[in-house]
């Protein structure tokens, strides 16, 4: 029983040492943070006995380490504002891209529908000029002297060259002549 009493009050007495040491550990730290907490983790680090001889030497290598990663991350935080800046202005150009070719479609549509309509007034000109040809030049010319010299002008272009010469010679000479004018351009 001497033994096993001796067995049990030297692991107790170790357990004890080894919670004292803990505590003292734990002191030592609060009173280092404590007394500069201004300083980082690292410079408290090296204070401590045994354990600061060796981060001495990796602290100096930890802090080039440190400034080369600050150089690259200012370095690639400014080629993101310098990209981020480019795509901003690809979006700008491409709202007004998009714009412009709406606008381009809206003038496409307008211009077909003048087109057509223009194709329209056309073919009713031509259609205006075969039932002219077809009428008796005198009476074709009885109806032209009635109608504004424009639209005679368009409907001659539209016609043969014989029957815009009989009709003419069937209208008014005063008519006639102011209509040849404007037909050689004069007017």
């Amino acid at each position: 029983m001497g033994v096993e009493n001796k067995s049990s009050q030297f692991k107790i007495a170790i357990f004890g040492l080894i919670v004292l040491l803990i505590l003292a550990i734990i002191f030592a730290g609060w009173f280092l943070i404590s007394r500069s907490k201004s300083l980082p983790l690292s410079s408290m680090m090296t204070r401590i006995p045994f354990v600061g001889a060796r981060l001495v030497k990796s602290s100096s290598n930890e802090q080039s380490l440190v400034e080369q990663l600050e150089k690259e991350k200012s370095l690639l935080d400014a080629e993101w504002q310098k990209l981020n800046r480019q795509a901003s202005e690809i979006n700008k150009k491409q709202k007004e891209l998009e714009k412009k070719e709406w606008e381009l479609n809206e003038r496409e549509a307008k211009l077909n529908q003048e087109k057509a309509r223009v194709e329209q007034t056309l073919d009713d000109i031509k259609n205006i000029a075969q039932y002219y040809e077809l009428m008796a030049p005198n009476k074709a010319a009885t109806i032209m002297e009635t109608l504004e010299d424009e639209v005679v002008i368009r409907i001659f272009k539209n016609m043969k060259k014989e029957a815009v010469a009989e009709i003419l010679a069937n209208m008014d000479p005063k008519k006639a002549a102011a209509l040849t004018k404007k037909l050689s351009g004069e007017q």
